[in-house]
This record gives C-alpha cells, structure tokens and sequence, in this order.
C-alpha cells in the first residue's frame, strides 16, 4: 500500500484520491445533507409558531422575513441534494446554505439578548463545522462566519459589555476545539477508508485470480497464509508472512495460534462456522513479546480438495499509535505535559459522581503563579515556560496517583483531590506553597511564588464549575492579601 500524505486538515494530499474518496462517499454524503436541511425546515417550521409571541413586536415583520429565508434555502437544499451529481456541487449548495442561514441568524438574534440567542450563537458553529458536507477550507470559514457575525449582533444589543471578554473567549476556544474534531475526523475516516480500499484490493485480487493462488500470495505486500480449516495446519504463506511472523513461527500451527488471545481466537472461529468469512476484525498479536494490532480478514475455500481458510492482516499498530496520540494530544497541554482545560472537566464529572455515590469529600485547588506577566515581559518567555514546566513536575511529585493537576490556561492551575477534607488541602496546598518558595531557577534572580485558593464540593453539585468558580474567588482573595499565601473559600468570604 503507498504512502498516505494527508494535508493540515486531514484531507488527503493528492486530489485525484480525494476526489476519488469524496465520490465513493457522495450518496451518503447526499443523503445527509437532505437529512439537514430537513431537520432545519422543521424547526423553522416550528419556530414560526414560537416566533407569534412577539407579534406588533417592531421586530416582527423582519424576523418572520429571516425564518422565511431559513425555511425556503433549507426546502431548496433538500430538493436539489437529491439530484446532486458530484461532490463540489453539494459542497457549493452546503456553502450556500450556510451563507443564508448566517444572514437571517443575525437578523434573528439582533434584537435579543436572550439565553436562547446566544445558544444559537454557540451551537449553529457545530452544524457548520460538523454537520455540512464541504472542504475543510471552506467548514472553517462558514464556522468562524458563523460564529463571529451572529456574536457580534448578539453583543450589540447586551445592555452591559462586561460579558464581552468572555463570549469572545469562549467562541474562540469553541471554533478551535471543532476545528481540532473536523480534522481528527477527517484524518482518521480517510485512514479507514485506505484500509478498506487496500483490504478491498486484496480480496478482489484473490477472487480474480484464484487459478494463480501462489503468485498471488507472493504478489501482495500484507502477510497472507493458508490454513488447514480442520487441524489448523498451515498449507502457504507468502514473503510478506514469512517476514512478518518469521519461518520458525509459521512451521508451527499452534504457535501461531497462540500469537492470538484465545477469546479472540475462539470469536474468530464461531464466526467462521456461522458465515464462512470474516472482514475486518481487529486483533492484537504478541510476536517475540511485541503486541502488534491488526485488521484481519478471512475466509474459506477448497483449495487442491482440502476445506481451507485463507488470512490476510493489515498491520494497523501505526495506526492505532497515532489514534491514541490524537487522544492525547486532544487532552493534554502540550507545554507541560498535564491535563487541559477540557479534559479536566471531563474526569471532574467522573469524580463527582463517585463523590456523591460514596459520600466522600472532594476538594478542587486553584493555583496561580504570582507576577507571572512580569516574568514574561522581564525575562523572556523561555523562562515563563521554564517556571510552568517547573512548577507542573513539582505538582506531580507532590500529589498522589489518584489526583488531577490540570493546566487550565496561561498561569493557571487546577488540582481535584478526591477523598480530600479541608485540612488535607490545606496541608497539600501549603506543602505546594512552600515547595516552590524553594524551587530555584537558573534564569531568574528570586524564587516564583504562587497563590492558592481552595474549595470543597457541596452537597448536590454536579459539575465542577461551581467549586471551581469558588476556588477562582479564594485565589483571587490570595493575591489582594498579598500573594505567596493559600486561602480556603470560606476564608475569604
């Protein structure tokens, strides 16, 4: 199989393959795109009975004419995506739609600053991102389009601009996680396909050309073998077999077979009983104490009278690496190696349930560098990063397996104790404190110091938000009390 070059976007590099991956994908890419635009007829549809509460409203006339624009495009869409002929012509009618749909949102949301217009605002992103079938190029316009011009009318009519900082900020941080979704999305629905197009190949060779089974064998570059269906034996393999498993190895049937967990090995079998052939199924191998993942497919046939099986693998371990790297890259700070932001919401839920099933106390840290600015501006950000990257491996030095140290933005720190009462997190923040009072770093004349502000989770909380926001508020308290100190919420109400 040749090499996959993918661009930025996860959208293979070659256009010929791109083409030819978008056009094997056109029906169902139709098909959605219907399902769309139906799904936006009948809410607007709907939206007109909801829109009748602001009749003699002066707004009226001009928002029943924006609906009327959503519902008629949306009607169209659905119309002519069922005569779609090729890709680029469904990503011009998605592209169009976007472009009206934007229009009357910004009509629509303009007059109100209510909840349900700036959850328009946040969510119509996602369908631009997610939901349209188009270039990555283009989500990426509609998506920023989409989200800055109904924020802008939405702010436009907010009575007080003290909110302006945070819509901005979280707009921005909400286009750059769907952006990171489309390309691992992309990135990894291409990867499949290639496998299914090689494994494809394969299986169409080896039905054309069964007379020349041998030369095939040696033919494909994926290891392939013959076995015995009924003790196992192995019958050919070819070079890329020998290779991969090695001759020792493939002169012993049960050796081979022990490669393969046995639950594993036993599904493959049933399988083969009940249909005669298998595609796809994942399996991890353990070669010379190595664990290889890999797609492998199989069916049965009479070769020279003998019921045999033949295999064919995928080796997927690359594939499989870079999977869980994206996962990781998708959940981790790339400068000091913690949790981020995102991720440190998602276990913060897990926590709390297991808190509130448990009846245990949970306690979240907020921990800031104090005058981090001045480090930036004074000495560089080399340094700036230095001292986090200090200070994030003091914190795993210090906190327990069980613990989650997250860096929740810039300076910045979050910490979940779980199992953790007050004066454990005093004794743990304070510990902190002092430990990077005496952390010394070559590039800067004084130690940092950092503030600290503690919470406990209340009963009936269900989200981090709360406690965190009460940290954020005893931290705060910290610094106007003269930094380099620890304060616990109900200190500093």
């Amino acid at each position: 199989m040749y090499p996959v070059f993918l661009t930025w976007g996860g959208e293979f590099a070659d256009p010929a393959r791109e083409a030819d991956y978008q056009a094997e994908r056109l029906a169902e890419s139709a098909r959605h795109a219907r399902l769309l635009f139906g799904f936006a007829l009948l809410m607007n549809l709907l939206f007109y009975l909801s829109d009748w509460r602001f009749f003699g409203h002066p707004h009226f006339a001009v928002s029943m004419v924006a609906r009327s624009v959503i519902v008629a495009v949306s009607l169209a869409g659905m119309l002519a995506a069922g005569r779609i002929a090729s890709f680029r012509k469904l990503a011009w009618l998605s592209a169009t739609w976007a472009f009206f749909v934007i229009a009357a949102s910004v009509v629509l949301i303009a007059p109100h600053s209510s909840p349900i217009g700036l959850l328009i605002t946040f969510v119509m992103p996602m369908i631009y991102y997610l939901a349209l079938s188009m270039p990555f190029r283009w989500a990426l316009v509609c998506g920023l389009g989409g989200s800055i011009a109904p924020l802008a009318s939405y702010m436009a009519f907010l009575p007080s601009r003290e909110t302006w900082p945070g819509l901005i900020l979280a707009l921005i941080t909400l286009n750059i996680i769907l952006a990171l979704v489309l390309i691992r999305s992309n990135r990894l629905q291409r990867l499949a396909w290639v496998a299914i197009q090689a494994e494809r190949m394969a299986n169409d060779q080896l039905a054309r050309h069964h007379e020349t089974l041998q030369a095939l064998l040696q033919a494909v570059p994926a290891p392939m073998i013959i076995v015995n269906r009924k003790d196992g034996a192995i019958l050919q393999a070819n070079d890329a077999a020998s290779s991969y498993f090695g001759d020792r190895l493939l002169g012993q049937a049960r050796a081979i077979q022990a490669t393969v967990e046995r639950r594993h090995l036993r599904k493959l079998i049933m399988a083969l009983k009940a249909k005669g052939r298998i595609d796809g199924f994942e399996v991890r191998l353990q070669l010379g104490g190595t664990a290889r993942d890999v797609l492998l497919s199989a069916t049965t046939a009479e070769i020279d009278g003998v019921e045999a099986v033949l295999v064919a693998l995928t080796d997927i371990t690359g594939r499989k690496e870079m999977e869980a790297n994206l996962e990781r890259l998708a959940s981790t700070d790339p400068l000091t190696g913690l949790v981020n932001r995102a991720h440190f919401f998602t276990l913060a839920k897990g926590e709390i349930r297991r808190a509130r099933r448990h009846g245990r106390p949970l306690a979240v840290i907020m921990a800031d560098i104090d005058h981090f600015k001045r480090i930036n501006d004074t000495y560089g950000h080399g340094e700036g990063d230095r001292a986090l990257t200090s200070f994030a491996n003091l914190c795993r030095t210090l906190v327990r397996a069980e613990d989650t140290v997250a860096r929740l933005g810039g300076e910045e720190f979050g910490l979940l104790l779980p199992e953790t009462g007050t004066a454990q997190a005093m004794a743990l923040a304070n510990r902190l404190r002092a430990a990077v009072e005496d952390l010394h770093l070559g590039g800067l004349p004084a130690p940092i110091t950092i503030s600290i502000g503690i919470s406990q989770f209340l009963a009936g909380e269900t989200t981090v938000e709360a406690a965190l926001s009460r940290a954020d508020q005893a931290l705060y308290a910290a610094k106007r009390s003269g930094r380099n100190r620890v304060v616990h919420f109900d200190a500093a109400a």
